[in-house]
């Protein structure tokens, strides 16, 4: 799913309503941050991440383990207890492989 015609499964329940900007929002960020890594890439990330926390710096860990592809099933999950709106800003690379019209 990649824009306002293609709105993802269960996009009209309640859990996840949203504006026609928050809409936008959501697709531009799924064209951004959806990306995939290779196990060399997501193990830098990971350790930076780990690195960022360790030091203090918890948002900047935050921010780049957000980069960190959630797992199909979690993100499924996620998405039924959350909605959209509170994992808009998580990679969903690897969910929407797995559930292409759930994401």
């Amino acid at each position: 799913m990649t824009d306002m015609l293609h709105k993802p499964i269960g996009w009209d329940e309640p859990l996840n309503q949203m504006t026609e900007e928050e809409w936008k929002e959501y697709f531009r960020l799924r064209k951004e941050l959806d990306v995939e890594y290779s196990e060399e890439e997501l193990k830098a990330l990971i350790e930076k991440a780990m690195k960022l926390y360790i030091s203090g710096k918890t948002e900047e860990s935050s921010n780049l383990a957000l980069k960190i592809p959630l797992r199909p099933f979690f993100a499924c999950s996620l998405k039924q207890t959350l909605g959209l709106r509170e994992i808009m800003k998580a990679n969903l690379s690897l969910a929407k492989k797995a559930f292409p019209n759930e994401f």
